[in-house]
């Protein structure tokens, strides 16, 4: 009997050390602290920033650290994956949902790391405005709005993209990073030239309501006054926007093959 429960509990015990892969993520001991696990996060996320590594897995890399420290640092959500792995945190939430982006907003010491572009200057002031008070008109989604730098927007497709795609859309949804407007030498621009904006295009997945950078699709370009604000949520995190507003009729997200988007 005392052998049969010997056994038992070592079995318990081989299957609660296997559950380590989030452990190993972080690079951290199954014992760490919340410090320590704070702080590995913090060392490896410097390096795996979209912002800051220039590799083509650095966005996969970095929301990996994040789902294991969001896991980590929640104690029921912790208890849960050592006894269980990942298996049993199906169709659970942590309580400290978002805990790694409070982690992020609060590295001061990480700007000087962090690589300028225009890409990264739109998401920083998208960041800044999302969960505030900005909205453009009270709120209102309007056509003819100025659009500024970090704002989603539909814009019109160009002749190419329709033609490319042949889905019906007349609109997509985007992201401004730059606009003419803005430039050192817009005094030298024809009118024409000084209202053009560089927008990055998104996309969704059938059914979803999260909106990514569209790896599919080179920059657009449009007009500013043919741009209508979309109020948005974002994740800086991620790198994901949650769309406030319903979008007109003939704009959508074009559709991939699934194994097309990786």
């Amino acid at each position: 009997m005392a052998m049969a429960v010997a056994m038992a509990r070592a079995a318990v015990v081989s299957c609660r050390a296997a559950h380590t892969q989030l452990y190993e993520v972080l690079k951290v001991e199954r014992m760490a602290s919340p410090a320590q696990l704070k702080s590995a996060y913090r060392n490896l996320a410097k390096n795996h920033h979209p912002d800051v590594s220039s590799h083509p897995d650095a966005q996969a890399r970095f929301i990996e650290l994040s789902n294991a420290y969001e896991i980590l640092i929640d104690p029921e959500m912790r208890k849960i994956y050592d006894e269980t792995g990942e298996q049993g945190l199906k169709g659970r939430e942590s309580n400290r949902r978002g805990a790694a982006q409070e982690v992020w907003e609060t590295w001061a010491e990480f700007k000087p790391f962090k690589r300028k572009t225009r890409k990264g200057d739109a998401r920083s002031s998208a960041a800044a405005r999302s969960g505030s008070t900005y909205t453009p008109e009270n709120g209102e989604s309007v056509c003819g709005t100025e659009a500024q730098n970090g704002d989603v927007v539909e814009y019109p497709l160009s002749d190419a993209i329709k033609a490319q795609h042949q889905d019906d859309r007349l609109k997509g949804v985007g992201l401004v990073v730059s606009r003419n407007i803005d430039r050192g030498d817009r005094d030298k621009l024809s009118v024409e030239n000084l209202t053009l904006v560089e927008i990055e295009p998104l996309y969704r997945e059938p059914n979803s309501s999260v909106w990514r950078a569209d790896p599919m699709e080179g920059a657009a370009f449009a007009s500013l006054p043919d741009l209508r604000i979309l109020r948005t949520e974002f994740n800086r995190v991620t790198d994901e926007w949650i769309v406030l507003d319903d979008l007109s009729l003939d704009c959508d997200s074009p559709t991939y093959a699934e194994e097309i988007i990786l």
